[in-house]
């Protein structure tokens, strides 16, 4: 199963050919897509300006999510979480607290595929990334 990245989704909505053209392609495919709270957070902050809603931006970003499945943060994804960035950190890398939240929800939720441009998830056990 395949987790949508914030990349593709920012990407979505700024009309990029490459994103549209995937997230069309899952739709006809009948596979919904999916993306996490955490992602979903990164998506709304982008629809403020200096702590103020930008209107278009936030009904944007509600649309598109009102088309995927939001995972929630749960305890099985933080323990997830907390491990595979204890990991990394032991192997000398660091991919940020919310990328590693992303990828512990993805893994507890039993996705196996991250769609996405950020590098950073590349060498996580269990997950693997795809472009767009």
């Amino acid at each position: 199963m395949r987790l949508l990245d914030t990349t593709v989704l920012v990407d979505f909505l700024r009309r990029k050919e490459n994103a549209r053209r995937f997230v069309q392609g899952l739709e006809e495919g009948g596979e919904r897509g999916a993306t996490t709270e955490v992602n979903a957070f990164e998506l709304l902050v982008g629809a403020y300006n200096r702590g103020r809603p930008v209107t278009a931006r936030l009904a944007a970003v509600e649309k598109l999510l009102s088309r995927v499945d939001v995972l929630p943060l749960d305890r099985p994804g933080a323990m997830r979480a907390a491990e595979t960035l204890s990991r990394l950190r032991a192997d000398g890398k660091d991919i940020g607290i919310l990328d590693a939240l992303i990828a512990g929800i993805a893994l507890a939720a039993g996705y196996d595929t991250i769609v996405t441009r950020d590098e950073g998830f590349r060498g996580i056990a269990g997950l693997r990334t795809q472009s767009y």
